[in-house]
């Protein structure tokens, strides 16, 4: 059957949509404090396990991915998000925390790696005049999933428990997921001969400066972004005292706003190239940061340079793959990529982990600095660039 182009795209938001419910984890924090007497620092390793092996398994599996081709490869995605969510809802009822980190974090973190892949690999061979506008509304869709999820996570709580709210997504996500994997397909016009295609050996990616280059931008780009994804809904009710429900409009424009940072960031960088977007994007995050300590008090502009901050955040997930792209070509960016979202594991774990060593919120300026660092990062990939291979 030939496959419709733009119902490819419909077909990896879908299921990016699906998979982006992670980012609503700050809305499962309370209740299962409430009910389970689970600490929150506790809680929140559930989160960082899930996005630690999204990371693991888009680096060591992403070739898998490509070879058994995107339907497969979805139908595992499909598979192990919907045992993850099950199998949290297994937990929760047996209020044990160590099957939930193996649930909801191992074993939905695989879902989550190989879902995140998957459309974002196919969708971009469909339009290779526009790769980073492609990955981007593919991401976006990640993004947006969290503010859908914000949505539903709490009615679904209070009417059904949280067992029964855990269970439900999983069935409904799967669904849709199954739907997605199911469509999903390389173009025909852009299949390669096996014998060209060339792999590169781990020790060829990791020891290229490139690479770590690439690698510590996003680290350090995520590192902040995703300690406030990790606690939103917290952050909002103790740094600015906004009430429940306005902390979950709080979580759901976050989510909001990561979509469309990478939407337009990764457009841009179709036109003015992705060094200088990232660039772009990290300078203002550097600012933001820094203004958070003395606008703390304000609730409109402590939301106003929260929601920048996470623009750029999602910024450099939509540009990455067509940055890699750029560098690696088209053979071999998926392996790259693949790697460099370990980035994204690492900063699961670090990011919330610096935000929990103080509880003032001048701990912002840690995160400015941190992205200063990832500007002179970004002048040391640029001579690395320029330099010929």
């Amino acid at each position: 059957m030939k496959k419709n182009k733009y119902l490819i795209v419909l077909a990896g938001m879908i299921m990016q949509l699906s998979i982006g419910s992670i980012y609503a984890y700050s809305k499962w924090i309370e209740p299962l404090s409430n009910e389970l007497n689970w600490d929150a620092h506790d809680t929140k390793t559930g989160f960082s396990l899930a996005i630690c092996f999204l990371g693991l398994t888009a680096a060591f599996m992403g070739k898998l991915a490509q070879k058994v081709g995107p339907t497969k490869a979805g139908l595992l995605a499909t598979l192990f998000l919907t045992l993850g969510l099950l199998g949290s809802a297994l937990a929760v009822n047996m209020g044990n925390i160590y099957l939930f980190y193996l649930t909801f974090g191992v074993l939905q973190g695989i879902g989550l790696g190989f879902g995140y892949v998957v459309p974002v690999y196919t969708v971009v061979k469909w339009f290779p005049d526009k790769p980073g506008l492609a990955s981007g509304i593919i991401i976006m869709s990640f993004a947006l999933g969290s503010l859908l999820a914000s949505f539903l996570i709490g009615p679904l709580i209070a009417s059904m428990g949280l067992s029964g709210a855990f269970a439900t997504l999983g069935i409904g996500y799967g669904i849709c997921m199954l739907l997605s994997a199911l469509y999903l397909a390389n173009p025909e016009s852009t299949s390669t001969p096996h014998h060209t295609h060339i792999d590169l050996t781990p020790k060829e990616i990791l020891t290229d400066k490139r690479f770590m280059a690439l690698w510590l931008l996003l680290f350090l780009n995520v590192c902040g972004g995703i300690a406030i994804i990790s606690k939103a809904a917290i952050l909002g009710q103790e740094v600015v005292g906004m009430s429940a429900a306005q902390a979950t409009m709080f979580v759901a424009i976050i989510g909001l706003f990561n979509g469309l940072g990478r939407l337009f960031w990764s457009s841009i960088s179709d036109k003015i190239g992705c060094w200088t977007t990232f660039m772009l994007f990290i300078g203002i995050n550097v600012v933001c940061f820094a203004l958070i300590p003395s606008f703390s008090t304000n609730s409109i502009s402590f939301q106003i340079l929260t929601y920048v901050i996470i623009a750029g955040y999602g910024a450099g997930f939509a540009t990455m793959p067509s940055f890699v792209k750029s560098i690696y070509g088209t053979e071999k960016y998926g392996q790259v990529l693949g790697y460099i979202l370990t980035a994204w594991s690492a900063a699961a774990f670090v990011g919330p982990l610096l935000l929990g060593l103080s509880t003032e919120i001048t701990i912002f300026y840690l995160f400015a600095v941190l992205l200063v660092i990832a500007l002179v990062v970004g002048m040391w990939l640029k001579r690395l660039l320029a330099k010929p291979i």
